[in-house]
């Protein structure tokens, strides 16, 4: 009884399985049929002539138009930092501070000095005004008040360290109680008024970059316009590339200095002309082809390509104005095969 029980079990389960590959077999002879009756579905776009664009692509980092980044001037420990990364902040704010007793600084004797020659030049001054002293006289007591006023000037750099531009503080590299050494990198500040960039252009494309030239930058979603501002007259040795110096004049709130961002250097501009992005062609044998809608039939068309920023390619010869480019469906496609377009996303 047990041996015929397995039996019917194993011969139900061989039934359903041969009946689930009967089912896709049908399934897949349906789509083809459907593919014959209806026709592949395509989407197209119709062709229009259009200004091309001849890009060369780097990638550089945004810098602000002016930027600069500020020392230690002597060794000691940091005090205090007045701002943080990100806060704008106006020429001559302090941003990072040391101790007002450092020895190298000599600041609180030189406060002291200063001081003292201060009232001495207001009483001489008046002194003078009144005629109750000689010029000799004045001038004399003025010399040691400037050297006084220059000495108490070069200790407080040292202990106030000021912003020298105004704009955005774009990077810190000191903590509070660190024991910095002369020469060390304390803050940098960025100017508001836009963005420079640095490209090394290679030997073999610096013929195509002028001066004055349009490039724009894009880093995400958002784009700016600038100008090439500067190009090295000699090859950089380490690079093996010329330095070319890019400026643009607008600063966006979201878009932060430092960031690493894309720049397309237009040398090249061609109105009125085909243009078919590279994905929409069809290379076989080293000859270029695109798919056309015709009579709801896909034809494939042999082309000529032009010029190309690699990205897109200006087509002289096989398209014009009015065809249907296919778009999305190529792969399924084969000569002759009926279309349906479909519209909308």
């Amino acid at each position: 009884m047990r041996k015929i029980t397995t039996y019917l079990i194993v011969a139900i389960s061989l039934v359903f399985l041969l009946s689930a590959c009967g089912k896709k077999k049908q399934d897949a002879k349906s789509m083809d049929q459907l593919h014959e009756e209806l026709g592949i579905p395509v989407r197209v776009v119709e062709i229009a002539k259009d200004t091309f664009i001849q890009q060369l692509r780097y990638n550089a980092t945004l810098r602000g138009i002016k930027e600069s980044t500020v020392q230690a001037m002597l060794g000691d420990v940091v005090t205090g930092i007045k701002a943080k990364v990100g806060d704008r902040v106006e020429k001559d704010s302090v941003i990072v501070t040391f101790p007002h007793n450092s020895p190298s600084a000599q600041y609180e004797q030189a406060k002291t000095a200063f001081n003292s020659i201060d009232a001495t030049h207001e009483r001489m001054l008046r002194l003078y005004q009144q005629g109750a002293i000689s010029v000799q006289d004045y001038e004399n007591v003025k010399t040691q008040w400037e050297v006084s006023k220059a000495n108490l000037e070069s200790s407080e750099q040292m202990v106030f360290v000021k912003a020298p531009i105004s704009g955005v503080i774009t990077d810190i590299m000191v903590n509070v109680s660190e024991k910095v050494f002369p020469g060390k990198d304390l803050f940098t500040i960025s100017s508001t008024n836009g963005y420079k960039a640095t490209l090394m252009v290679p030997e073999g494309e610096i013929d195509k970059v002028k001066k004055g030239g349009i490039v724009k930058a894009r880093w995400s979603d958002i784009e700016i316009s600038g100008r090439i501002s500067e190009i090295a007259m000699a090859l950089d040795p380490a690079s093996k590339a010329f330095r070319v110096e890019a400026e643009f004049p607008q600063y966006r709130n979201d878009l932060a200095f430092g960031i690493t961002a894309e720049l397309g250097v237009q040398v090249l501009r061609l109105p009125n002309v085909i243009i078919v992005d590279r994905h929409h062609l069809v290379r076989e044998n080293g000859e270029a082809f695109v798919w056309l809608a015709r009579d709801n039939k896909a034809t494939k068309v042999p082309v000529t390509t032009g010029v190309t920023d690699q990205l897109k390619y200006e087509i002289t010869e096989g398209l014009q104005e009015g065809d249907l480019l296919i778009t999305e469906g190529i792969k399924s496609l084969t000569e002759g095969a009926k279309i349906r377009i479909i519209e909308g996303n």
